[in-house]
């Protein structure tokens, strides 16, 4: 079991994705449904959006955590009475479950104090993450989720997708970030999808067969079941929720090894940047 000085973290990486927030957000259930919040610690500051602690210590305290919920990249804690606790992990955030007596460790904004004596506390050095309250009836309007796509592991998904990217002119790499089309994916899966299709991924939507771009649909509804089961994918220091680390950095094929040989035709890999983006593909299978 890998722990730290607070004991086993359930952990991001940097820019987290779909498996790694799905990740947490078993965890989170298997550790924390049903039990009742005490008290609440910590201080407002900005982040991604305005961080009110004291709107949480007003209005969480006597609550029971109920099941979890993930939407995209963003995890939903809903609680009883109801509400909700809308959370991103951002770039470098992560949630923690530890001992009250715990060291707390820097950059940590907010901490929840359980009835069984142990915390959830939320700590983000870089501040790109976000937690926030939403009262019942908020979220369907809520500004970081009512415009979010097609959630990827859902039912359907082959029949939705590849007509909304057959729509679109840009890149298909750039198309599979776009979060207002599909929730979850990141810079990762997009190019492990890419490849397990064989697609490159600068060839634009408009110009890529129906039948290709099912096919892609399928290499992203694989990659990231795939990787959810092996507990996500271990950049930094993420940990799945025994404290272990994720498996799935192991199974990648193209992501991070440009130069290296591609695992299907030994041609070497190379990168572009993407919409921003370095993206590893291989010239040799990919079309």
């Amino acid at each position: 079991m890998v722990a730290g000085p607070e004991g086993p973290a359930y952990v991001c990486p940097l820019m987290p994705e779909l498996p790694e927030v799905e990740t947490v957000r078993r965890a989170l259930d298997l550790e924390l449904s049903g039990r009742r919040i005490t008290g609440v610690r910590g201080r407002s500051i900005a982040m991604r959006r305005p961080l009110d602690v004291e709107q949480l210590a007003a209005v969480l305290p006597g609550r029971r955590l109920a099941a979890p919920r993930r939407r995209g990249k963003y995890l939903l804690i809903d609680l009883d009475p109801p509400g909700t606790v809308l959370n991103h992990l951002g770039m470098s955030g992560r949630l923690t479950i530890t001992d009250a007596s715990a060291p707390v460790l820097p950059h940590t904004h907010v901490t929840l104090e359980l009835e069984d004596g142990r915390e959830l506390r939320f700590v983000d050095p870089r501040r790109f993450g976000m937690m926030v309250w939403l009262d019942p009836g908020e979220e369907t309007a809520d500004p970081s989720l009512a415009a979010l796509g097609i959630e990827p592991l859902d039912p359907g998904l082959e029949d939705r997708l590849p007509h909304l990217l057959k729509a679109r002119r840009a890149p298909l790499k750039s198309l599979l970030l776009d979060q207002h089309l599909v929730a979850g994916v990141g810079n990762i899966y997009a190019a492990e999808a890419l490849w397990r299709a064989g697609i490159r991924p600068d060839r634009s939507g408009d110009r890529t067969s129906l039948d290709r771009l099912t096919a892609l649909t399928r290499a992203v509804r694989s990659v990231l079941a795939d990787a959810v089961e092996q507990g996500g994918t271990t950049i930094r220091d993420y940990a799945t929720p025994d404290g272990d680390f994720g498996y799935f950095a192991v199974h990648l094929a193209v992501y991070g090894r440009q130069g290296q040989a591609c695992r299907r035709c030994e041609t070497t890999l190379r990168s572009d940047v993407i919409g921003g983006r370095t993206t590893a593909w291989c010239p040799g299978c990919q079309r």
